[in-house]
């Protein structure tokens, strides 16, 4: 099959990441994949080229600018002639549906990553307007729909009515992802002078509200009452950073956590692998790709109850879970990983053989192409 993906851009988000995980092992199964990029950052343009993976930059001028965006849609899908437009994220997915007026032959995918009408509500009129347009266009312009995760699946049926919705996770390169024998823990955290001794947290998210963060230094803020007191790692950028930091400053916690900013993933994984838990208080969450890395690095994990994360972890098996919101809750499973080390080490084991047998990009990549083959059965039944 030839498969065109389309996507916003090429910088460190989930969804991205989850793309190009995937590449190479659609591509050792005979297919022939490219992928379309509306506008800049690039970022992970390069490693899908050395990959051998063709990148288009479509330099979309504005993210709404639906014509010229379209039109570029529509003239390189008839000129690669792809079987499969498969389209992420909010403007790349409005815009390959747009892009079936002028090239009607490719069926339309469409992956959805979050559950963002949750997290940002239509409440107002541009919002509803917007709403209406993702609607309307997901089910008239789409072939099939796909979700990361059974929450993601049932929010897209419930607030734009579609159906069926597939639930697909996003895959992982187990090969890559593992746990080096040559990382030092007390070398790493030296950086961020911390101590090998010191029982170490980190959380990596964006700083959004949709992440918990505020549970989590109120969380830590109940432990120091406890007499306990880990050291976190905060690694993420967003626009909570000033008012995240003048939390930490104000219930004087400034000497336990770190804001990191945003870390590249070559030096993101080493820090996840030393730690000693990793802790996602979300609100919301479409899958977590950070702990199912965290995971497959043995590192164990704290997660709320949430989305995707449900899909993700085995509660008490390959992670514990917590209600979301929930800081004496939070602060009660941190003290129960830092009393017990063997607790610790089960879950990483268990956490990462769950990525292995589940999420690896290989078992995500035969779901695929079972879903392609189902999407374009009705072109060659008409050839037939």
């Amino acid at each position: 099959m030839r498969l065109l993906f389309i996507i916003e851009s090429l910088g460190g988000g989930g969804a991205e990441h989850a793309l190009v995980n995937l590449m190479p092992a659609l591509r050792r199964r005979g297919h022939h994949c490219e992928v379309a990029v509306l506008w800049p950052p690039y970022e992970l343009a390069g490693t899908l080229e050395e990959m051998g993976v063709r990148v288009h930059r479509l330099k979309v001028r504005h993210r709404w600018s639906a014509v010229e965006a379209t039109l570029k849609i529509a003239a390189l899908a008839r000129r690669r002639r792809c079987d499969v437009l498969h389209s992420h994220l909010f403007f790349a997915n409005i815009y390959t549906a747009l892009s079936k007026i002028g090239a009607p032959g490719p069926r339309r995918a469409v992956s959805f990553h979050d559950v963002v009408y949750d997290i940002y509500p239509a409440h107002g009129a541009w919002q509803k307007l917007r709403k209406s347009l993702d609607s309307r266009l997901m089910r008239h312009g789409m072939d099939g729909y796909s979700a990361v995760s059974h929450a993601v699946a049932a929010h897209f049926t419930e607030q734009l009515g579609l159906a069926p919705v597939r639930v697909i996770p996003n895959a992982f390169p187990i090969e890559k992802l593992r746990p080096l024998a040559d990382v030092q823990r007390g070398a790493v955290l030296t950086d961020y002078q911390f101590s090998a001794e010191d029982f170490v947290i980190v959380i990596p998210a964006r700083l959004v509200p949709s992440k918990g963060h505020r549970f989590f230094i109120e969380a830590l803020e109940i432990l120091r009452a406890r007499q306990l007191c880990p050291k976190a790692l905060i690694l993420g950028h967003g626009p909570l950073a000033e008012a995240l930091a003048d939390e930490v400053k104000q219930r004087r916690l400034d000497d336990q956590i770190i804001f990191c900013g945003r870390i590249p993933q070559e030096k993101l994984l080493p820090i996840i692998q030393v730690a000693d838990a990793v802790v996602l208080p979300s609100t919301h969450e479409g899958f977590g790709l950070a702990p199912a890395e965290a995971m497959a690095l043995e590192t164990p994990v704290l997660a709320s109850r949430v989305g995707g994360l449900v899909d993700l972890i085995e509660d008490g098996v390959s992670g514990l879970m917590v209600p979301p919101g929930d800081a004496q809750a939070l602060a009660d499973g941190i003290a129960q990983l830092m009393a017990d080390v063997a607790l610790r080490q089960r879950l990483g084991r268990a956490g990462r053989q769950r990525i292995v047998e589940h999420f690896s990009a290989e078992a995500v990549a035969a779901q695929w192409e079972d879903f392609y083959r189902d999407l374009l059965a009705p072109l060659d039944a008409a050839r037939d």
